[in-house]
């Protein structure tokens, strides 16, 4: 049976994700495939990252790919349910 996951703070949500976008930056292969696939550029990063719903993109980004999610819970020391959590609160229609 499944555990369902609980809802955190809006403020831990978004300290996950800024967390899981670090971890996507430090690598350069990371980076290239998040660039690629969010359609984003070096230059327009910054203007993103600025805008509703960027640190959910993120989330979704960790979440729609397992190796990636596992590798960022494991370097968070975290179960790979925590950051799913963040990415429910801060994702949450998906979910409903």
């Amino acid at each position: 049976m499944n555990t369902p996951l609980k809802r955190m703070n809006r403020d831990e949500a978004e300290t996950i994700a800024l967390s899981a976008f670090a971890f996507i930056t430090s690598d350069e292969e990371r980076m290239g495939r998040f660039l690629a696939v969010s359609g984003l550029r070096p230059d327009t990063i910054r203007s993103a990252a600025s805008e509703p719903g960027f640190f959910a993109g993120i989330l979704d980004y960790i979440a729609a790919d397992e190796p990636l999610l596992i590798a960022l819970a494991k370097e968070m020391n975290t179960k790979p349910e925590h950051i799913m959590a963040a990415h429910w609160t801060l994702s949450p229609s998906e979910f409903d």
